[in-house]
């Protein structure tokens, strides 16, 4: 039998020194063996930009920062796969991390961990401060709603996807409404203008998965939205003369692809203001971004905004800034 090196009767910077070389998987399971262990973790200052729970047929919490991804598996052993799951906040369960060929259990200090353990644990190892993301995929009706209100108490992002009933979907947006960002998928609702109502609200931003019309683009009242169905040049065209005229007051970006004209935005009507390309640059080291032409705009009270594009081959991406 091989020695085991006395890690932990080391001096704390000395245990620092050896940990911080860990990959983020094993720099997990050693937060995991105490609470000295899991304080010395934290004290790394490794952040998370993202904590994101994924409800399918089992739940998947994943951890993503600028160097480093990792996930953990719940509710992966549950016997029956077609009985309704009651999330509890106080029961026991396992963790599990997939590896190349298998699945192993994720161990903590204590026999188990309850959900919402592993969940503070997570964000305090990776410090991140922020409500958790959540999606709601294939599956999810498996999770018992009220069990899902009681556990997951407030939510950053959430995103519904088309795989659900109309009625589930109504309840997830209902009870989970005071979210900063909102991603709709496709197939929602029956009714088209159904999502309409969501288009009104004041979230931070809202990314829309399926068809828009103009008077969709015109309700939003978020102040960034991402569109990712294509739409039209004369649509687009449309909505920009509207905005001159003082619609979207809110809005502060928006993302979306049209289809190409010439390589060209198409702006029939539009009066365009050349830009310098000191300015240009400013923007792309702002917003990050590689867009190559650019071309500003005013609206009547004023304010102006930039319309950054990128040719995409078949379709042109356009990005809509405005400037305060």
């Amino acid at each position: 039998m091989e020695p085991i090196f006395p890690l932990l009767r080391l001096p704390e910077n000395v245990i620092i020194e050896v940990i911080k070389n860990l990959a983020v998987d094993p720099l997990f399971d050693f937060s995991l063996i105490s609470t000295k262990t899991k304080n010395i973790v934290a004290s790394l200052g490794i952040e998370a930009s993202d904590v994101r729970i994924i409800i399918c047929r089992v739940v998947v919490v994943t951890v993503a920062g600028r160097y480093f991804s990792m996930d953990r598996t719940f509710y992966y052993d549950s016997v029956d796969r077609d009985a309704l799951i009651h999330l509890d906040s106080n029961q026991l369960i396992s963790a599990y991390s997939r590896g190349i060929y298998d699945r192993r259990t994720v161990r903590s200090s204590t026999p188990l961990f309850s959900f919402n353990n592993w969940l503070d644990h997570i964000k305090t190892v990776f410090c991140y401060n922020k409500p958790p993301n959540v999606v709601f995929s294939a599956g999810s009706r498996q999770f018992e709603m009220e069990s899902l209100k009681n556990v997951i108490k407030s939510v950053n992002e959430l995103v519904v996807n088309g795989y659900n009933t109309e009625f589930r979907n109504r309840e997830l947006l209902e009870h989970f409404k005071n979210v900063n960002k909102l991603t709709l998928g496709r197939n929602l609702f029956e009714e088209a203008c159904e999502v309409q109502k969501y288009f009104i609200q004041n979230f931070k931003s809202i990314r829309f998965c399926d068809d828009v019309s103009l008077d969709d683009m015109l309700l939003v009242n978020s102040e960034r939205v991402d569109f990712s169905c294509t739409i039209s040049q004369k649509q687009f065209n449309q909505f920009l003369k509207h905005w001159i005229r003082g619609s979207n007051p809110r809005l502060q970006n928006m993302n979306l692809s049209t289809n190409l004209h010439d390589g060209k935005v198409y702006l029939k009507g539009i009066r365009c203001i050349e830009m310098s390309e000191e300015l240009k640059k400013e923007i792309r080291q702002k917003h990050g971004i590689f867009d190559i032409d650019m071309v500003k705009i005013r609206r009547k009270e004023g304010t102006t905004a930039v319309i950054a594009t990128v040719d995409y081959g078949p379709l042109l991406f356009v990005r809509f800034y405005v400037l305060y």
